[in-house]
C-alpha cells in the first residue's frame, strides 16, 4: 500500500508519486490551478473546484511529470505558523 508522503513544494522528488502539500491557491484555471507555499509554486492538475487565495491540502498523484488531485481539503481556519512549528518538531523526532 502506497501512502501519500507530506511534501513541500520545494522537496518534491522526481520519484514521489503520492504525496501531499498544504499550500495557497494562488491562480485557478479550467482544468489547473497554481498552488504555493514557503518554497515554491506548482501547477495542479484537477478537476476540483478551488477558489482563490483558500488555505488547501491537496493529496496528489504523480504521472509522467504531470502533478493531479486526487482529492483535497479545505484547510481554512488553521494556524499555518502554528502547523509548522508543530511539523518541524515531529520531523525532529522522526
Amino acid at each position: 500500500m502506497e501512502f501519500y508522503k507530506p511534501r513541500k513544494v520545494g522537496s518534491i522528488e522526481k520519484d514521489d508519486t503520492k504525496f501531499s502539500l498544504i499550500g495557497k491557491v494562488e491562480d485557478v484555471k479550467e482544468n489547473f490551478f497554481i498552488l504555493s507555499d514557503e518554497t515554491g509554486k506548482v501547477k495542479i492538475i484537477s478537476n476540483f473546484k478551488v477558489e482563490k487565495n483558500s488555505l488547501v491540502r491537496v493529496f496528489c498523484s504523480k504521472v509522467e511529470d504531470e502533478i493531479r488531485a486526487d482529492f483535497i481539503q479545505n484547510m481554512e481556519g488553521l494556524d499555518l505558523e502554528l502547523w509548522k512549528k508543530a511539523e518541524s518538531l515531529y520531523l525532529r523526532l522522526i
